[in-house]
């Protein structure tokens, strides 16, 4: 049975949104003595969230601004009380909120060290142990004793993080600071946190970098207007880009893809696209079938002969690119083209795709430069289906039916 590190009950917070706010000092006196009041109306932040987390489990939380992300860690931090509800911890927390949080700009980065720490009621021996530990990971050494309102904006951030992650806690609530400073430092960030959840924390992680969240997180929580719309992983990153580019992902009559419309598409004095879509697939009551291949083509009129190439690059739908397929890798296919009206199909083949929702952007390409670009000119959704006795959930944009030997050799 697993054990709880984290209990949030049916908790709800809502603030007064003024309207009719003075736009000067002159406004403001005067409304002093006016009796004519400012009017106010209440947003509801968070509407009853329950939410149990075991200890372990590296949560994330996603949704659009003002789904209630940062209110609802601001709350479990002990930066604000909710109006109603309860929380329980069942071990010691840390935040990781607005970064730098608890920073004194006229003190130095050493002496910062020891006030921001002793926030979070460390010891003094404690933060002296540590202390090495956090300097280095920073890696702001040279600036150690200079006050920290002479740090760059990366030194600033660098420092608070290490800060809280180096001492040793439970429970650690991050918001929006997984990709603080330079590349390096973000590489250390995420190994830093891949070290945590290998340690048993747990973790809750509100964030827009979808990658990050679902390359980390064993679990993903989607709030909209103050509720917990979905929970799972794939799914809800999914129902979230339905909501946040509808246009883009609202499938309908029944299939699991769209097109983009074809009054969005440019033509060109090169080519003119007709028709474009998929073929020969196989679907599940969930999405396209990754059982089966299946083709993407496209339609166009090329009006003069020309020297090109067409391709085809699939992405997730955070943006990361799955793979890219020209026809200059097939040797068959010139690149000079005639006038005429051609079909390309690139074949998708089975057990490649994950369970996941994807985009198809297309580009024709000339000598020199891209003669058409259309992005998500195909959405779809991939499903595995229910064939597996055992349903096999891996991490990743493939996930590609590698042949594998087990020999036993002793």
């Amino acid at each position: 049975m697993s054990e709880l590190a984290l209990e949030i009950k049916n908790v709800s917070k809502s603030f007064q949104i003024h309207e009719n706010r003075a736009d000067s000092l002159k406004e403001n006196i005067a409304g002093l003595f006016s009796s004519k009041k400012n009017s106010a109306k209440l947003f509801l932040a968070l509407d009853n969230i329950s939410i149990e987390v075991n200890r372990g489990e590296a949560v994330g939380i996603i949704g659009r601004n003002g789904a209630g992300k940062s209110t609802l860690l601001r709350i479990l931090s002990g930066i604000m009380q909710p109006d109603s509800g309860e929380i329980n911890f069942y071990g010691k927390p840390v935040s990781i909120l607005d970064v730098g949080a608890g920073f004194h700009p006229e003190l130095s980065g050493r002496e910062n060290i020891f006030l921001s720490a002793s926030l979070y009621n460390f010891t003094k021996e404690k933060i002296e142990e540590k202390y090495q530990e956090i300097v280095d990971f920073s890696g702001v050494e040279n600036f150690i004793e200079e006050p920290v309102k002479n740090y760059s904006a990366g030194m600033y951030l660098r420092l608070a993080f290490s800060i809280i992650t180096c001492l040793e806690a439970d429970i650690y609530l991050i918001d929006e600071v997984i990709n603080v400073g330079d590349a390096n430092f973000q590489m250390k960030c995420k190994t830093k946190i891949e070290d945590l959840i290998a340690q048993g924390k747990t973790l809750l992680i509100a964030s827009h970098n979808l990658t990050e969240i679902s390359s980390l997180c064993n679990r993903i929580v989607l709030m909209e207007n103050g509720k917990i719309l979905d929970t799972g992983t794939s799914d809800a990153i999914q129902k979230y880009y339905t909501i946040a580019i509808p246009e883009y992902f609202s499938f309908e009559g029944g299939r699991h893809f769209h097109l983009k419309n074809k009054e969005e598409i440019p033509s060109t004095e090169e080519i003119k696209m007709l028709n474009y879509g998929l073929a020969d697939y196989a679907e599940e009551a969930e999405g396209i079938s990754n059982k089966k291949a299946f083709r993407i083509f496209c339609e166009a009129e090329i009006p003069k002969a020309i020297n090109g190439s067409f391709s085809v690059q699939v992405c997730d739908i955070t943006g990361v690119i799955a793979f890219t397929s020209s026809t200059l890798q097939q040797k068959n296919i010139s690149t000079t083209i005639e006038p005429g009206k051609y079909r390309i199909e690139f074949i998708v083949p089975a057990d490649l795709l994950n369970e996941k929702m994807y985009a198809v952007n297309f580009r024709f390409v000339g000598e020199k430069k891209v003669l058409l670009k259309i992005d998500k000119l195909i959405t779809l959704k991939i499903s595995e289906g229910k064939e597996n006795l055992i349903p096999v959930v891996m991490p990743g944009i493939l996930k590609p039916v590698l042949e594998s030997v087990l020999q036993k050799i002793q």
